[in-house]
Order: structure tokens, then C-alpha cells, then sequence
């Protein structure tokens, strides 16, 4: 039986599908955990530093194809879809937390000491007025880290996952067709990572018209 161009199209889109439902969950764990760890971080209480940091340097040493295989295999977590999303989550945590510590630490201190001498609290400060402000610098940042995140989908093969790159090789089993389906898979790649891209780009000129036209990141209060 030969398989068409449409069969192969079907069966990749059977794959997307998996790569799309495992993506969103992951990007928004890891913006709002990092957020969290990078607030945290910033203001550098000793003991939790140590270990926010200590959780940093393990993760970037470590290859991320065997942070996938640990959390699926050596812990046991039999729902694939659950030790995926596990997986890329804790892996691009410690990466977007010095992300968004870095654009804590690029606000002028005035900002700081301007909320302090209204009264606010240390978390009203950080979620009212400081991390508003970041993410017209750190959006940039955010969207190549999101890129990365969504080619590292491409190894959940290696746990089961039947993402899109998984659709690819048994479909090439079967076709003897590899260029034309590694060039669709790329095209697919391509589309997610222009598709963010463009994103940042719409959300960086949002920020920027709300806090850098107003004066809003600049005042030094």
C-alpha cells in the first residue's frame, strides 16, 4: 500500500497535536514558577539563594534529554504526558527565574525606595510596581527561552511521547520518504518558533508604549 502526501500530513498532524497540548502547559508552569523563584531570588535571602542557585547550576549542567528519561524512568511517573510536562517545566524554570531576576535587578532602586516611603509592603511592591515593569526588558529573553522550550518537545519521543518528531521516524519506516517529511516537521518548527517570535515582538511594543513612552520605567521616583 503506498502511502500519499496526505497520509503523511495526517499522521504528522496526529503528532502536532501532542507537541501543541504538551507546549502551553509547559510555557505557562515555567513563566509563572520563574517569576516567582526570580522574585524571590532578587532579594537574595541567604539560605534560599544558595539553594535557588544550587537548583540553577545542577539544571543547566545537565542535558535535558536525561532530566526527560530521570523524571519518566527513575521516578516512576508512569503518565507519560504528566512526566513530559514535568520534565521540560523543571528543566526552563531555572532559566526564566535569571531571566526575570535580571530584570528585577535593572530597575532603578529609586523605584524601590519610592514604593517603600508609600508604605507598601515587600509583596505589594514586587507584584504592583516592580515586575509590571520587567517584562518590557526581559520579553526579548522570555520568547528565545520559549523557542528553545518548544524545540525540546522534539525529544519526548525518547519517553513515548508521540509528538511530531515520533510521528516523523515511524512514518520514514514505512515511506523511505525522509526529506519530505523532515521538511514538513521543520516547516512546523519554523511556524511555532516565527509564531512566538512575532508574539514577543507585539508584546514588546505593548510594554514599551505603556511604561518607556510614559516615562514609567525611567522615573526614578
Amino acid at each position: 500500500m503506498e502511502v500519499t502526501f496526505l497520509d503523511i500530513l495526517n499522521t504528522l498532524k496526529r503528532g502536532a497535536f501532542e507537541t501543541i497540548k504538551i507546549l502551553p502547559l509547559c510555557m505557562l508552569s515555567i513563566l509563572i514558577t520563574g517569576t516567582i523563584l526570580g522574585a524571590i531570588q532578587s532579594k537574595k535571602i541567604p539560605v534560599v539563594k544558595y539553594l535557588i542557585s544550587g537548583y540553577i547550576i545542577i539544571m543547566r549542567g545537565i542535558p535535558i534529554l536525561v532530566v526527560i528519561i530521570v523524571f519518566f524512568f527513575a521516578l516512576n511517573i508512569n503518565d507519560q504526558f504528566i512526566a513530559a510536562v514535568m520534565a521540560l517545566s523543571i528543566y526552563h524554570i531555572g532559566y526564566i527565574t535569571e531571566i526575570v531576576r535580571g530584570g528585577i535587578e535593572a530597575i532603578p532602586k529609586g523605584q524601590f525606595e519610592a514604593a517603600e516611603s508609600l508604605g507598601l509592603s515587600n509583596f505589594k511592591i514586587m507584584t504592583k510596581v516592580i515586575i509590571p515593569q520587567i517584562w518590557y526588558q526581559i520579553i526579548p529573553a522570555l520568547a528565545g527561552q520559549y523557542i528553545i522550550l518548544a524545540k525540546d518537545t522534539s525529544l519526548l519521543s525518547a519517553i513515548g511521547i508521540r509528538e511530531i518528531l515520533w510521528s516523523g521516524r515511524q512514518l520514514m519506516k514505512i515511506t523511505f520518504k525522509p526529506f519530505q517529511i523532515f521538511f514538513l516537521i521543520g516547516v512546523f518548527f519554523y511556524v511555532i518558533c516565527f509564531s512566538l517570535q512575532q508574539i514577543s515582538i507585539w508584546a514588546e511594543k505593548l510594554f514599551e508604549r505603556k511604561f518607556v513612552n510614559s516615562g514609567g520605567e525611567h522615573n526614578e521616583g
